[in-house]
């Protein structure tokens, strides 16, 4: 059996402490300057990763993709999205 969680030793008084693991988040953030259909172009591009934001701000005309995960290189996925038409200055942290 597998756990996700581990608990701490318990005592009579206190209540159980659990530990969740640290998970890696990339998040990449561009300008973009045309909007019709870029959501589209954008998941065929991100297609193999673990994408769990996908934001587009109409107000900013600003990008935010959140990946999650180790072992990707983040440079391939900036140059990915950077070939999208309409995405423009592709920066991650």
């Amino acid at each position: 059996m597998t756990a996700l969680a581990t608990l701490a030793p318990r005592t009579a008084d206190t209540a159980p402490e659990y530990v969740v693991p640290e998970r890696v988040l990339t998040v990449f953030t561009a300008q973009v300057v045309e909007t019709r259909g870029l959501l589209a172009r954008i998941a065929v591009q991100l297609n193999p990763y673990d994408v769990r934001e996908l934001k587009v701000c109409l107000e900013t005309c600003t990008l935010r993709v959140v990946v999650e995960g180790a072992g990707f290189d983040a440079g391939r996925v900036a140059a990915r999205l950077d070939k999208i038409v309409g995405v423009l200055e592709v920066n991650y942290s």
